[in-house]
């Protein structure tokens, strides 16, 4: 039987079915994709349908006791679409015009393919949630569709299959909003998302060096990494597939760059602490990138970007090659990436008093990756899961901040992870998983500082090595316990080992100090959870107050080789009173370890430095001492709690809206005092981090103090301590406290009229607080809507019409004004809103041409309308004019894309 016909099948847990077999069913209003899915699992049935028939429609709820055929009736009662049987276990949904020969019958599914509305393209297969015994076959009946086994099924915020935990909020960006957004790779992707911060300690974002990060060194590859809600990118746990990968800025983000986002079939981001279910490093939430699994066939990828102001272009080539069988699947993804610089000097609004060119405000960057996915049912209801990953990265880098010394950098980094699971099911319902990676981020970097007069090298360093490897072993096991009146309880229990290891090493060349050690370190982790999903109301309850009430219980022990041991626990409530309404509340606890990076700063040799910031009377600039580095740190702690509803009006079939409040609650947060210029003024906020001097002896003891201890002195102001009368202490310590709040918001309206489909998507983030206070002492100050930190509001809208092939989608991305407290008088940053746009059109299947069919072009421009980011200097280092962090200089980009499935 051939199977190249554009079919979009899902195959779930498969057994003896007939057309008089009742089933329960609670499926609520949604799109009509996610309903079939609800439909397949909860009889296990297989639903094979083509792609872009289930595109903007939606399907009523659904709730009741109902044949098979009554319920597809009602699903589909406002999608204009209608069903058949297949063969005992299959149903087709096709539309009304086109008839389908039953398989059982002899036919062949190239009846559908010679009548499709759509064109021929992957057979794609999504799990079940429960392996059946395959019946057996006699002679009348017809092969399965497709293999009726099953191997992992990847949900994130639970390690309980069977269940979606609606007590936890998970925002997912699916293929096809990253299609309809035209971005063209992770990068764009990332910064778009109102929740993500670009900031943070290493500042996981390309133009690092520039928003003053205080360890922004430390991200060498100008990588950018994940940081929900500004919390840290080193308290987003970033995952592959549901697994760990090696993270990159010497442990403190996983960069995502590297990732081709041809591969990516979702993203899945629970904006809530999970401590309790994946380890300490997710108190801000998670990330979970899900690859393709599913693609069957080959596509070529071309693409070309630049801007119309110039000075930057992007080329990107990529090759998906993937092949379906009955047992199983394989994906392999080839990338090849080449982008120009983007120069200061390409941009009339970039600052030119303290930055010149040439200076590489995004580095010149080369890059090739790999990706490879295997998944295979074996005999004796065993299933293996494989995932590799490759890249290999060189970057440029140069600045020059007075046109005198030229810094360049050129980091090259080759990346790689390797997964390997075993499922075994001992039962119907349950499933045992052994899974190992390995993983490691390996880069060598050359520095050197030439004098642009006399062209000599005035220092340079060689062979920068920061090598960060990882590997993990997780046994876990899942299924359901005993029955309740509400359903059935559900239990998973693991342990898990995770081992990191860090090496950072150079060779100074000039001056020649030789080969120097700047952190080697390792942890091991060994962890031991559990989880616990209880139904205690549900829909066959009937009672009048509660259409369901589910509680899910989940705790995790933690022991580390260097801070010890922890327990954190989670729990979560979701209350439906009526049927398209949910209500959600949950608690948790974290306790995080400083990383192998953040330990090895306060090992390396502290640095202390003349500075400038203004007077205590506001009068002027008056030099001080400043010491940096790190203090010795402890482990931070966090109480979560968040609180939220999703939405979905029967009136108003095909949209929802979600709302999430979340509330943290720091002790001991890792963290470095900003440098703000009138901290003098400010002894409340600075307490004991402020000490004051009598004469300009005291400060030349203070200053022979710590150089005896082998502190590296920098004395930028030019005059030594004359005059110095304070000290501050900028080190990275452990705050006393951080309090944050906010509120989440997602919706998403999805229709169809006549020929047309819409959808429209809104993200908007609201930061209310992020109350700090430096030490036990001092008064909280909150750092919201400050230069160079999280601002209190950031939204995107997108919104997309689709007729046919063709399709047009507008986007409107909007930061709130804000205040540049840099030099103390708290200057206004104005607001930033960007207009993007894209346009594709399929020619599959609308065109006589052998040379287009197949093929999708696509038009993106990243911001239409070419705005200048808001205004906003710095009397700091690296002034480029702008804030980095909450904005960038990039302007008009406009990219043409071409691909070709074969």
């Amino acid at each position: 039987m051939r199977l190249h016909a554009p079919l979009y099948a899902l195959l779930l847990a498969a057994g003896a079915a007939n057309a008089d077999q009742t089933y329960h069913f609670e499926i609520r209003s949604s799109t009509l994709d996610a309903a079939l899915k609800e439909f397949a699992a909860q009889s296990g049935l297989q639903v094979a349908y083509f792609t872009n028939i289930a595109a903007g429609r939606t399907a009523p709820t659904l709730s009741g006791t109902y044949t098979a055929e009554e319920a597809l009736n009602a699903l589909l009662s406002t999608s204009g679409l209608t069903f058949e049987r297949i063969d005992a276990h299959t149903v087709a949904i096709r539309s009304p015009e086109r008839r389908t020969t039953s398989a059982a019958a002899g036919g062949q599914w190239d009846d559908i393919a010679q009548r499709g509305d759509a064109p021929a393209q992957s057979f794609r297969l999504a799990r079940a949630q429960a392996r059946a015994e395959e019946p057996r076959r006699t002679q009348d009946a017809a092969p399965p569709l497709a293999r009726e086994v099953i191997s992992e099924v990847i949900v994130t915020g639970t390690h309980i299959r069977g269940v979606q935990n609606d007590t936890v909020p998970v925002m997912t960006f699916d293929r096809e909003y990253i299609e309809r957004s035209g971005y063209s790779n992770m990068m764009q992707l990332v910064e778009s998302l109102p929740m993500q911060f670009k900031g943070g300690s290493a500042g996981a974002t390309e133009a690092a060096p520039f928003g003053g990060a205080a360890n922004w060194g430390q991200n060498l590859t100008r990588g950018t990494g994940f940081n929900l809600h500004g919390l840290g990118s080193v308290s987003t746990l970033t995952l592959v597939n549901g697994r760990r990968v090696a993270p990159s800025g010497q442990g403190q983000f996983v960069d995502v760059s590297t990732i081709p986002l041809a591969a990516v079939e979702r993203i899945e981001i629970l904006t809530d602490g999970a401590s309790a279910i994946y380890g300490a490093d997710a108190v801000a939430g998670v990330v979970n990138i899900i690859l393709r699994r599913d693609f069957d066939g080959a596509e070529t990828g071309l693409q070309f970007g630049t801007t119309t102001q110039g000075g930057h272009d992007e080329y990107r080539v990529s090759q998906t090659t993937g092949s379906a069988w009955s047992s199983g699947n394989a994906l392999l993804v080839a990338e090849l990436y080449k982008r120009s610089e983007l120069d200061v000097g390409d941009r009339d609004f970039l600052s030119r008093d303290n930055m010149v060119s040439p200076t590489y405000l995004l580095p010149k960057r080369k890059m090739a990756n790999a990706l490879f996915n295997l998944e295979q049912d074996l005999p004796g209801k065993f299933d293996l899961s494989a995932t590799a990953l490759y890249s290999y990265e060189e970057v440029i880098s140069a600045s020059s901040t007075d046109g005198t010394v030229l810094d360049t950098q050129t980091p090259h980094t080759n990346k790689w992870s390797a997964s390997l699971g075993l499922g075994y099911m001992p039962t119907s319902d349950w499933r045992i998983s052994l899974d190992g990676t390995i993983a490691r981020v390996y880069t060598n970097t050359d520095f050197n500082f030439v004098d642009l007069g006399t062209g000599q090298s005035l220092s340079s360093v060689q062979d920068y090595k920061d090598k960060f490897d990882t590997w993990t072993m997780d046994l876990k096991g899942d299924g359901p316990l005993f029955e309740l009146p509400a359903g059935t309880v559900r239990l998973a229990l693991g342990a898990s080992y995770r081992d990191d290891d860090v090496r950072s090493t150079r060779t100074r060349l000039i001056p020649a100090t030789g080969f120097e050690i700047r952190a080697i370190d390792s942890r091991h982790v060994t962890s031991f959870f559990g989880e616990l999903y209880v139904p205690i109301v549900g829909e066959r309850q009937n009672l009048p107050w509660a259409r369901r009430i589910d509680l899910s219980i989940a705790g995790r022990y933690d022991d580390y080789s260097d801070f010890g041991s922890t327990t954190n626990p989670k729990y979560g409530l979701v209350w439906s009173p009526i049927d398209s309404l949910d209500l959600r509340a949950s608690m948790s606890r974290s306790f995080r370890a400083p990383t192998v990076a953040e330990k090895a700063l306060a090992q390396r040799g502290q640095q202390i430095s003349t500075e400038e910031v203004t007077a205590p009377d506001g009068n002027g600039l008056v030099p001080i001492l400043s010491l940096l580095g790190s203090d010795e740190l402890v482990a931070e702690e966090s109480d979560n709690k968040a609180f939220g509803f999703t939405f979905r009006p029967r009136a108003l079939p095909g949209l929802e809206l979600s709302v999430n409040y979340f509330d943290i609650d720091y002790t001991n947060r890792i963290s470095s005092p900003p440098f703000v210029l009138d901290l003098l003024s400010r002894r409340d906020e600075w307490g004991e981090l402020i000490v004051d001097l009598g004469s300009d002896a005291e400060a030349q003891a203070v200053l022979d103090h710590y150089l005896a201890q082998g502190w590296f002195y920098i004395d930028w102001v030019g005059t030594g301590v004359t005059g110095v009368r304070h000290v501050i202490d900028f080190r990275q310590k452990n705050a006393a406290r951080t309090q944050m709040s906010g509120v989440d918001l997602t919706a998403a309206y999805h229709f169809r009229s006549g020929e047309s489909s819409f959808n429209f998507d809104l993200n908007v983030t609201h930061l209310r607080e992020i109350l700090t206070s430096l030490t036990a002492t001092t008064t909280a100050f909150d750092q919201i809507d400050t230069y160079n930190e999280p601002l209190d509001w950031r939204a995107r809208v997108l919104g997309s019409w689709m007729r046919g092939g063709m399709s047009t989608t507008v986007s409107v991305n909007y930061a709130d004004d804000y205040i540049n407290n840099s030099f103390g008088d708290n200057r206004p940053i104005a607001s930033w809103t960007t207009v993007d746009l894209n346009l594709s059109y399929d020619f599959d299947g609308r065109t006589e041409s052998s040379f287009l069919d197949g093929s999708k072009l696509s038009l993106g421009i990243i911001n239409v309308f070419d705005k200048d980011p808001p205004r906003a200097s710095t009397p700091f280092f690296f002034d480029v004019g702008f804030d980095v962090f909450n904005a960038d200089a990039l302007g008009r980009l406009v990219t043409v894309r071409y691909n070709k499935r074969w």
